[in-house]
């Protein structure tokens, strides 16, 4: 079928529904199709969980062989979004979406969120009403939850890709047919399956596409069922994605400009009131331990006088790493991720107690400061990674030459 027509063919609107099987995924699909039919009236929805081992889409009502929003006994084996390769979610979707021309399609979680909020109808209307091409989803939340996105995530994406995208890595997302068809045709399905599919891989398509995206404020994010990781195993899995698609997208990145705003719809902002409390004394004396154990491998990273820099903050009271020191730092572990010169799960692990030396200091602040100061300080994080661009760029041309 040609493009102009599949774009205007009467499939129905897709909706992934990922998360865990023993949360009642099947009945939870079947309560966000009807929320999407009640906000589309007159449209065709259909909404699926994730078949045998990720590599397909059930419609609820099939999941397990029974009548909708029940299982009796069938399989269903469910990934959660940003998981990579032949058992990304998103892949299945994206073939599901292909085979039934759907006008717009998405990758929603499979956990209860907050009543009252039009939190579907925000992450489509911009593919049905608006025409858009991709919608990155933000939540409210807390200054203090979120730390990997607030400390690396989203002033380096935004730094390198010059899009002001809040919470890139956010698990969700809505897509337009056109650009469902261009990654369904994408070759890293087949040349680099370890990193395709996943939500680093998804957004770095939409930064350096020719794709219209926006970002829609989702309320509240979801929470997660599984228990939280170590610090070191959210950093080599998640920011391992990250690193991987800088060096995917250098040529496009390096000629970016400054930092532009999204097209953003929805209310945004942090939730008001108490959220959870940040061990800065604890996270401090890891840096402490860190400064005395891995100098060997930041020696391999960093410059003389950055680990001067980083001395001096472990021995200092209170103990922290500056925003420009830690934007240079994370900097550094990009080009050396990139040119390996350490093995990449071992230098993203060591980058742990760095990352905790930087967040003693941010939760100090958030102490004193609370939610009202808590935008002022993302736009100074921001700032100090957009200072780093010109040493990330020059340090990243030259690999042969990677000495600290």
């Amino acid at each position: 079928m040609p493009d102009a027509d599949r774009q205007t063919a009467g499939g129905p609107i897709l909706l992934a529904v990922v998360g865990s099987a023993s949360a009642g995924l099947a009945a939870r699909a079947a309560e966000v199709e009807a929320l999407a039919r009640a906000r589309f009236p007159g449209r065709e929805v259909v909404a699926c969980v994730t078949g045998d081992a990720g590599t397909g889409l059930v419609p609820h009502g099939e999941a397990g062989g029974g009548a909708p929003g029940t299982d009796r006994g069938g399989r269903v084996d469910t990934v959660a979004g940003g998981i990579p390769g032949p058992a990304s979610p998103l892949g299945a979707l994206l073939r599901e979406a292909d085979r039934r021309a759907a006008p717009a399609l998405a990758l929603v979680a499979g956990q209860p969120r907050e009543d009252g909020i039009d939190w579907l109808g925000a992450l489509l209307a911009p593919i049905v009403e608006e025409r858009f091409d991709f919608v990155c989803p933000a939540y409210r939340r807390h200054p203090a939850e979120g730390a990997l996105t607030t400390a690396i995530v989203h002033p380096l994406m935004r730094m390198a890709f010059g899009r002001d995208l809040r919470q890139p890595l956010g698990g969700e997302a809505a897509l337009s047919p056109a650009f469902a068809r261009r990654l369904l045709a994408d070759p890293d399905w087949r040349r680099d399956p370890v990193h395709a599919g996943s939500d680093a891989w998804l957004v770095a398509k939409a930064l350096t596409g020719e794709e219209r995206l926006c970002q829609a404020w989702l309320g509240p994010r979801p929470r997660a069922t599984a228990d939280p990781e170590e610090p070191s195993e959210t950093l080599v899995r998640a920011l391992g994605l990250v690193f991987r698609e800088l060096e995917r997208h250098a040529p496009r990145w390096q000629r970016a400009g400054p930092p532009r705003p999204v097209p953003t719809f929805g209310d945004g902002g942090f939730l008001p009131g108490d959220g959870p409390r940040l061990p800065a004394e604890r996270y401090a004396r890891a840096l402490q331990l860190g400064q005395r154990e891995l100098g060997e491998v930041w020696g391999l990273v960093l410059s003389p006088s950055t680990r001067l820099a980083i001395a001096r903050a472990a021995a200092a009271d209170p103990v922290a790493l500056d925003d420009p020191l830690w934007a240079r730092i994370v900097c550094d572990f990009a080009v050396a991720h990139m040119a390996r010169v350490v093995e990449p799960g071992q230098l993203l692990r060591s980058l742990t107690p760095l990352y905790l030396g930087w967040l003693a200091g941010f939760a100090r602040e958030l102490d004193r400061s609370g939610v009202a100061g808590a935008e002022a300080r993302i736009g100074a994080i921001c700032a100090a990674y957009d200072g780093e661009r010109h040493h990330l760029v020059a340090r990243w041309r030259w690999p042969d030459g990677f000495t600290p």
